[in-house]
C-alpha cells in the first residue's frame, strides 16, 4: 500500500506514519507538486502511481472514482476520513486510526478499493 494524504490532511500524519511504519511510502501531498490539481487529474496520477489517496473529499472524490470506473479505468483506491468522528485538527487519533489499516491492508493493492475511517 502507498499512501497519498490529501491537502486537508496534516503533513504531520505523514511523518508518523514513516516512523511508525519504516517501510511505508506514504506522502503528504504537500511533499509533492500534486497540490491543487483537480480530483479527476489527481485520481489519474495515482493510478498510474498504484497509490492509495486519504481524504475528507467526500463529495467530489467518490463521484470521480465512480466516473473513472465506469468509463472502464481504475484508480489508486481512497479511504476516506470521516469529518464527524476525526476533526480536521485532531491528527493524533487520525494516526491511531490509520495506523491498524497499514498494519492489517500494508501488502494489499487497494487500486479500485475505498473504505473509511
Amino acid at each position: 500500500m502507498k499512501l497519498l494524504l490529501d491537502e486537508h490532511i496534516d503533513p504531520e500524519v505523514a511523518e508518523a506514519l514513516r516512523r511508525q511504519f519504516t517501510r511505508l511510502d506514504v506522502l503528504s501531498i504537500h511533499e509533492t507538486p500534486w497540490a491543487g490539481l483537480p480530483d479527476a487529474a489527481l485520481l489519474e496520477i495515482l493510478d498510474a502511481e498504484s497509490r492509495t489517496l486519504v481524504t475528507r473529499d467526500v463529495n467530489s472524490v467518490p463521484l470521480h472514482a465512480n466516473r473513472r470506473l465506469e468509463s472502464g479505468r481504475t484508480y489508486g483506491g481512497v479511504i476516506y476520513v470521516d469529518s464527524k468522528r476525526l476533526k480536521q485538527t485532531d491528527t493524533r487519533n487520525l494516526i491511531r486510526r490509520l495506523a491498524p489499516v497499514v498494519e492489517k491492508y500494508g501488502e494489499d493493492d487497494w487500486s479500485c478499493r475505498s473504505g473509511w475511517l
